[in-house]
């Protein structure tokens, strides 16, 4: 341990001195530090949110046009075939009423 009456009144203020300036020096390098992180950190964020945009705007027009193509195909096939439409949409009515009514019991 160090003997605390060996240090003159100008060896501990000196000391403090330093002391006070390396600290002013690391808080100084941390808040610059967090600065750059949160500043990082807002950059990533606007960057991932922009390219979900852009991926979720791309997504909904496939979507819509596949949509819009398939309901297109079906009132085509609706138009050609009524009673195997009608027929078709009989049987799985029936199948999932049967279903159905089978979990209920």
């Amino acid at each position: 341990m160090t003997d605390i009456s060996s240090f003159t009144p100008s060896n501990i203020s000196t000391a403090a001195d330093s002391a006070a300036k390396t600290t002013a020096e690391k808080t100084k390098r941390a808040k610059e530090a967090a600065l750059d992180a949160v500043k990082a950190a807002r950059e990533t964020a606007s960057e991932v949110a922009q390219q979900t945009r852009t991926f979720a705007t791309e997504k909904a027009r496939v979507g819509a046009a596949w949509t819009t193509e398939k309901a297109k195909v079906a009132h085509h096939v609706a138009e050609d075939h009524p009673m195997g439409v009608a027929l078709g949409a009989f049987a799985i009515g029936l199948g999932l009423g049967f279903l159905i009514s089978r979990s209920r019991h």
